[in-house]
C-alpha cells in the first residue's frame, strides 16, 4: 500500500513571507550591534561629561538619531543592492521583493524608533533622579520630550523615512547605473531631505511664521506619512523595471 502525502493549502510560507524573513536577518545584526554600541556609548559618556561639566542637561542617547537614520538609509541601499537582483534570478518576482523590502525596512525603521524612545525615557529617568534635565539636541518638534506621544512623533516618522529613502536610492541606481543614480539624488533623497527641513519654524525648508506646537506636531507626522507612501510608490514602481542579467 502506498500512501501520499498532501500539502495542506497554507503551510506554505507565501513568496512574500519567505523574502520578508530573509530581509528581516539581514537588519538583524545591525540592529543588534547598532543599540549595544548606544547603550555602551551613552553609559560611559555620562559620567564622563557630568564629570567635566558638573550635569548632563541633554539626551546622549538621543544623538543617536542621526546615526540611526543614515545608517538605515545606507543600510537600505545595500540592501537593494545585494538582494534584488539574487532574488529575482533565484525566481522571486520584482513585486514580491519590492513588498517584503517595503516592510522589512519600514518595520525596522519603526523598531528603532521606538527603541530610541524608550531609551530616551530610561536615560530621562535616570537624569531626574540625579536632578537634570533631559532634552533631545536638534529636535525638530517644540518640547519632543515633553510627553511619549511627543518623542515618538519625533523619532519615528525619522527613522522610517530615512529607511525607506534609502531603498528608493538604491533601487535607481540599479535601474539607471551609478552616474544617472547619482544626478538622481535631489530627487531621490526628497522624501528624507523635505521630513528634515520640517519643524515648528519652516515647511520643507520654507520658513513659516504662527506655526502652532500642535499644527507642528501634526505637520511632522502626516507630512512624513505622505512623503513615506510617496517614496514607496516610486520605489515600487522603478523596482519593477529592474533588468536582472542572469549569468550563465
Amino acid at each position: 500500500m502506498t500512501t501520499a502525502t498532501a500539502t495542506r493549502p497554507g503551510t506554505q510560507a507565501s513568496p512574500t513571507r519567505h523574502a520578508l524573513r530573509v530581509l528581516l536577518r539581514a537588519f538583524r545584526p545591525l540592529t543588534t550591534w547598532f543599540w549595544v554600541i548606544v547603550v555602551v556609548a551613552a553609559a560611559a559618556a555620562t559620567p564622563v561629561v557630568a564629570a567635566v561639566t558638573g550635569e548632563v542637561e541633554i539626551s546622549l542617547v538621543g544623538l543617536a538619531r542621526q546615526g540611526g537614520i543614515w545608517v538605515l538609509f545606507a543600510m537600505s541601499i545595500v540592501l537593494v543592492a545585494v538582494h534584488l537582483s539574487a532574488s529575482v534570478a533565484a525566481g522571486m518576482t520584482r513585486r514580491t521583493f519590492a513588498r517584503a523590502s517595503l516592510v522589512a525596512a519600514g518595520g525596522t525603521g519603526l523598531l528603532w524608533g521606538v527603541l530610541l524612545t524608550v531609551l530616551v525615557l530610561v536615560e530621562r529617568a535616570v537624569h531626574r533622579a540625579l536632578g537634570w534635565d533631559t532634552h533631545l539636541a536638534d529636535a525638530l518638534l517644540p518640547d519632543p520630550t515633553s510627553s511619549v506621544g511627543l518623542l515618538l512623533a519625533e523619532l519615528v516618522p525619522m527613522h522610517v523615512v530615512g529607511a525607506v529613502t534609502g531603498l528608493l536610492v538604491g533601487v535607481v541606481y540599479q535601474r539607471v547605473g551609478g552616474w544617472w543614480g547619482t544626478l538622481a539624488l535631489p530627487l531621490t533623497f526628497l522624501p528624507l531631505a523635505l521630513v528634515i527641513g520640517t519643524d515648528e519654524a519652516q515647511v520643507a525648508f520654507v520658513p513659516v511664521e504662527g506655526v502652532t506646537p500642535g499644527a507642528a506636531v501634526a505637520v511632522h507626522v502626516l507630512g512624513a506619512l505622505l512623503v513615506t507612501v510617496a517614496a514607496a510608490a516610486a520605489y515600487t514602481a522603478v523596482a519593477r523595471t529592474v533588468v536582472v542579467r542572469r549569468t550563465t
